[in-house]
């Protein structure tokens, strides 16, 4: 598996993996939203290939709006025929890697469902809030969020 820069000729291979994982995790009215957002892409946005090149997930890093400390893990999915076979690991470690070339970010938050929840628990990462049914009937809502760099602790320079 190998972790590259996403290209727009990535787009289909994206949508697909999304498709692949609706309605388990995703809505069907989200993939609108997906498709806009590839199209006018935040931050970085990568694509992870299985051996034979080919485009089997996707997500991306972005610093947010509001608070140039905070970055989001934004629209990391895997063709549901791959979960449990190590992509989405690799994906979120190649994502999160990218901070070293951030100092800047302190805090790494995410929104997922309640399906992905223990995922990112087992990365370190904290659940915040939930909300029931956010996504749709059945798929609730959490917020979490990644301490990796803690500032309060460092000494003056």
């Amino acid at each position: 598996m190998k972790l590259r820069d996403y290209r727009p000729e990535d787009r289909a291979a994206c949508l697909a993996a999304f498709d692949s994982n609706t309605p388990r995790f995703f809505s069907v009215e989200e993939r609108e939203r997906f498709g806009r957002f590839l199209d006018d892409l935040p931050g970085r946005y990568a694509v992870i290939c299985d051996d034979d090149g080919t485009v089997v997930g996707c997500g991306g890093l972005a610093p947010t709006r509001q608070d140039p400390r905070v970055a989001t893990l934004t629209w990391g999915l895997v063709h549901s025929s791959l979960h449990g076979k190590g992509y989405g690991k690799a994906l979120t470690e190649g994502r999160l890697a990218w901070l070293a070339d951030m100092p800047e970010i302190e805090l790494v938050r995410i929104d997922t469902s309640h399906l992905t929840e223990d995922f990112y628990a087992r990365r370190g990462f904290r659940l915040l809030r939930r909300i029931e049914d956010f996504y749709q009937p059945g798929l609730d809502r959490c917020d979490m969020e990644l301490v990796v760099r803690d500032r309060s602790t460092e000494l003056p320079r």
